[in-house]
């Protein structure tokens, strides 16, 4: 039977921060957090403060105030998303920001804030993105045989290649995202190999982060008129089957190569930013 993660609530001494969250990250390993609030008031924020974490063993021998497993405990760069299983006070976000001293450049420190689902809905905020580093620049390898590759803005760029794919994102001198980009008669031409095509996004697998690009639009492939080789239910056919076998990797169809090129780009700026 699965072990549920628990969100326990904790009463303190202290003035400043009276009450203490404990949130099991990993069965029997809890992050703790002292917070100001039971819970964050209507349009309120609360300011956290991480004492670490802790294993079940070491957790204070006290009746919690509150108790609840938690439904979906989930980390977003800097954001963490929290369901609990409850019928009110259910949705949360704690964020977790790095600010660097003033005085002492090089050095940061962390803040912690508590958000909830209505304190959201009163700013109105739009979707949470991280914006990692900004001094930072993304590093690309470009596969040496793109003849005609794709153009990164303030990216660093470098002409290798690579064991699988066309575009590989470098971070932390690793490759964490790969990316695969197919002509239209590229493609049709590749599915007369059809299992070598399939073992090629087998490697692919390797990557946390993986995707096949047609610079055409899905409508070209069933379309006879522009699909010349196959009949176009026969193609249909071998993207669903890709679509299905390959479910961990994201199949993206663009009007042309520019679009192409821009989803790529800012699918591989948000990887980094993570």
């Amino acid at each position: 039977m699965e072990n549920n993660l628990r969100w326990l609530l904790y009463k303190t001494n202290e003035e400043k921060f009276p009450y203490k969250i404990y949130l099991e990250e990993k069965p029997n390993e809890f992050l703790i957090l002292k917070v100001q609030a039971r819970w964050p008031g209507p349009g309120k924020k609360i300011f956290c403060i991480s004492e670490g974490y802790l294993h079940q063993e070491k957790i204070e021998d006290t009746e919690p105030v509150e108790e609840c497993n938690i439904i979906l405990f989930k980390r977003f760069g800097k954001k963490l998303n929290l369901i609990l299983d409850r019928k009110t006070k259910r949705r949360c976000w704690f964020i977790f920001l790095k600010k660097e001293y003033k005085t002492r450049p090089g050095d940061y420190y962390e803040q912690i804030f508590w958000i909830t689902q209505s304190a959201m809905k009163m700013r109105g905020a739009g979707a949470y993105i991280p914006q990692g580093g900004k001094k930072e620049q993304m590093e690309i390898i470009i596969d040496q045989r793109e003849r005609y590759p794709y153009k990164f803005a303030n990216a660093l760029t470098k002409r290798e290649n690579l064991p699988v794919g066309d575009y590989a994102l470098i971070k932390d001198k690793k490759i964490i995202a790969v990316a695969e980009k197919k002509t239209m008669d590229n493609f049709l031409h590749e599915i007369r190999g059809y299992d070598i095509f399939k073992s090629s996004l087998e490697e692919l697998k390797q990557y946390k982060y993986k995707a096949v690009i047609f610079d055409s639009p899905y409508s070209d492939f069933i379309n006879p008129k522009k699909n010349l080789f196959y009949r176009p239910s026969y193609t249909a056919d071998i993207l669903a089957d890709l679509y299905v076998n390959f479910p961990e990797i994201q199949f993206m169809f663009f009007e042309n190569r520019k679009l192409a090129n821009e989803w790529l780009y800012r699918w591989f700026k948000r990887i980094w930013k993570d």
